[in-house]
C-alpha cells in the first residue's frame, strides 16, 4: 500500500519528467530478481532464530548501481536519494531509504563474502544481452545508450 508521502512524489514524478528520466528508461530492462539469490546467501538470520530484517536485496542493489554510475559517496548517496526524485522513482519509492552507514557496511559485506564480483557481472550481462552500455562522466550523471 502506498503512503501519502509515496503518492505525492509520484504525483510531482510525473510533473517532473516532461523532458525524460534515464534512469526510469533503464529500469525495467534490468530484472531486479536476478540479484536476491546472489545476495540471500550472506545473511544467516533465515533460519527459525530469526534476527533483525535485512534490507530487501534489490533495494541495496540500485542503491549500489545509482552509486556507482553517478560516481556518489556513500553520504552523497544518501542526500541524492533524499533529493532526487527520479532516483526515489528508481529505488521504487521506499519508505524509508537506508543511510550512508547502512550503505558500506552492505558494500562492504559483499565485498568480503566475493559476491560484489557477482554482483557487477550480473549487471553486466544483462546490459550486454539488451546491448547498452554506460557511460560515465557524461553530465549530468550517466548515459545508456545501444552499443
Amino acid at each position: 500500500m502506498d503512503s501519502f508521502d509515496s503518492y505525492l512524489l509520484r504525483k510531482l514524478y510525473q510533473k517532473t519528467t516532461k523532458h525524460g528520466d534515464r534512469l526510469a528508461e533503464i529500469e525495467p530492462l534490468i530484472d531486479w530478481t536476478a540479484f536476491t539469490p546472489i545476495i540471500q546467501p550472506m545473511y544467516s538470520n533465515q533460519g527459525p532464530c530469526g534476527g533483525r530484517p535485512n534490507m530487501d536485496p534489490v533495494l541495496m542493489v540500485k542503491l549500489l548501481v545509482l552509486q556507482a554510475w553517478y560516481g556518489l559517496s556513500d553520504p552523497e548517496l544518501e542526500r541524492q536519494v533524499n533529493n532526487r526524485i527520479s532516483f526515489r522513482h528508481f529505488l521504487g519509492y521506499p519508505e524509508k531509504a537506508p543511510d550512508y552507514s547502512t550503505v558500506w557496511q552492505f558494500r562492504e559485506r559483499l565485498a568480503e563474502t566475493g559476491r560484489d564480483r557477482l554482483v557487477w557481472e550480473e549487471l553486466q550481462r544483462q546490459l550486454d544481452e539488451k546491448g547498452l552500455k554506460v557511460r560515465k562522466g557524461v553530465a549530468p550523471g550517466c548515459v545508456f545508450h545501444h552499443q
